[in-house]
């Protein structure tokens, strides 16, 4: 067996909607191991957009079926701290981080630069 291109790296997925989903889809692609992050309940609100036209009836939001394979998921809810520590336990081991929150929900929810950088000084942010 060949191993992928990513195989052995660790991403963790902080984003919504289309574009961070977007990059760590590829990252999956090539062998990463991607960890999804969602809040509790409905989950990301990419799930629930409404269907383009041409894309096939479903009972899921199409892009977000393309967008979520090869992935791995946990639901957090980052208001609360221990889910906030279950997200910094992930970070100290991982090599990648991706998110697309803004500056402030990052900081309100403590997965900003500077919050995961002092727990893991290799991770790509």
């Amino acid at each position: 067996m060949t191993e992928s291109l990513f195989s052995g790296l660790k991403v963790i997925d902080c984003g919504s909607y289309i574009a961070a989903p977007a990059a760590t889809t590829i990252l999956a692609d090539f062998g990463a191991d991607v960890i999804k992050i969602e809040p509790p309940g409905a989950g990301d609100p990419y799930r629930h957009l409404p269907q383009g036209p041409g894309q096939p009836v479903s009972e899921h939001e199409y892009g977000w079926l393309i967008d979520a394979r090869s992935k791995r998921g946990i639901a957090l809810d980052l208001r609360q701290q221990e889910a906030q520590e279950v997200l910094h336990r992930l970070a100290r081991t991982a090599d990648v981080f991706l998110t697309n929150y803004p500056a402030k929900v990052r900081g309100r929810l403590r997965v900003d630069y500077d919050t995961l950088s002092t727990l893991n000084d290799r991770l790509i942010y």
